[in-house]
């Protein structure tokens, strides 16, 4: 649980604030991740396109929950981020792949469509306690 302006907060029901630092935070994560110049293939235990899939479903998540307003932009951003780190990786020694964008897509789609559903049930909890 986090507190913000004495106000404690959940990751799992972030504020607008909070769903712009976790979404940065998750950024970041990504961009070093998938943009960092490799010497030699690193291997990770799960398919590479799994690891896509993940990142991306967290990228959109918290924000999409945190924002109804924005949800357009959401996946607009989360879709160009993830083509805009499939075009960069040909330019520095990391193989670029149509299936990692697709991969991202999908986490895009589904880390949007878990938001929204975790916002919806939340919404219908608060009605139901009153608060």
């Amino acid at each position: 649980m986090l507190v913000i302006q004495g106000q404690p907060q959940s990751l799992l029901y972030p504020d607008l604030r909070v769903g712009i630092i976790v979404t940065c935070a998750v950024a970041i994560l990504i961009g070093l991740g998938t943009l960092t110049p490799l010497n030699q293939r690193v291997d990770l235990p799960g398919s590479d396109k799994w690891h896509h899939f993940i990142a991306f479903a967290a990228f959109t998540y918290s924000l999409t929950l945190a924002s109804r307003r924005h949800w357009i932009l959401i996946i607009a951003v989360g879709l160009s981020f993830g083509g805009l780190i499939e075009t960069i990786q040909s330019y520095i020694n990391r193989s670029s792949d149509f299936y990692d964008f697709t991969a991202d897509a999908f986490g895009v789609w589904i880390g949007f469509s878990l938001g929204v559903v975790v916002r919806n049930l939340k919404l219908k909890t608060s009605v139901w306690d009153g608060s």
